[in-house]
């Protein structure tokens, strides 16, 4: 399988708001890497919506407030992966991109590596 992200991504089960033109809701990202996130939630947004996201990361002093971009939606959770959004970032500075990359190296780093 190739894989397509351009960005590595971490889990994280991390709480974070986020608002639609309809609702400001909270619920928790399932993972994240620079170029955005997969939010766990029953709630359904329609694709191409754009949201805007708050959330702060472990360990880095920072409150981030980005827009983003539903690129995916998955409406039913299934025993394999749960419901949620896909978000694009699409309004985020350089320097945010970068603190998330390093939070993801950081969290990559010090996941255990796999012995066969």
């Amino acid at each position: 399988m190739v894989e397509r992200r351009a960005h590595p991504r971490v889990d994280a089960h991390l709480e974070l708001q986020y608002q639609t033109p309809q609702a400001f809701l909270t619920a928790y990202m399932r993972n994240i890497s620079g170029g955005g996130l997969f939010v766990e939630t029953e709630r359904t947004c329609r694709l191409n919506e754009t949201l805007r996201l708050r959330f702060k990361l472990p360990g880095i002093d920072h409150a981030f407030e980005v827009g983003g971009l539903v690129v995916w939606t998955h409406a039913q959770s299934t025993q394999a992966f749960p419901a949620g959004i896909g978000i694009k970032f699409v309004e985020i500075t350089p320097e945010e991109v970068e603190l998330i990359e390093r939070f993801v190296r950081q969290a990559l780093a010090a996941v255990p590596a796999k012995t066969w």
